[in-house]
């Protein structure tokens, strides 16, 4: 498999973990859906600025579309998926109440 077959790979990857279509994350990124469809595929090559763009929007460094170890199976897919929901809900509540959440978590964390 190929550098850019790999990237490819992630980028999907990372993408369906962070719950988003491809035109949500071209919608994103200031792209068309086609051309996440042809990044995905490996149809195109990506733009180091699209790339940027992309960990951007699914909060990732850089590092995750080529590190070895990235790869994430079934489990950190879903964490990833609720990790992102709560942080989607948590922008929304006031300083306070963002910090009363995250206490209620460790808290329950350390039961």
């Amino acid at each position: 498999m190929t550098l850019e077959q790999r990237i490819a790979a992630r980028v999907r990857q990372h993408r369906q973990a962070a719950g988003l279509t491809q035109s949500e994350l071209a919608n994103k990124i200031g792209a068309h859906t086609q051309q996440i469809y042809r990044y995905e595929t490996g149809g195109g090559r990506i733009p180091a600025t699209h790339l940027c763009e992309i960990a951007r929007v699914l909060a990732l460094p850089l590092e995750a579309f080529f590190d070895e170890q990235t790869d994430i199976g079934t489990d950190d897919e879903l964490l990833l998926r609720d990790t992102r929901t709560v942080a989607m809900l948590l922008r929304s509540l006031s300083a306070e109440r963002r910090s009363a959440i995250i206490d209620l978590l460790r808290a329950m964390a350390a039961e």
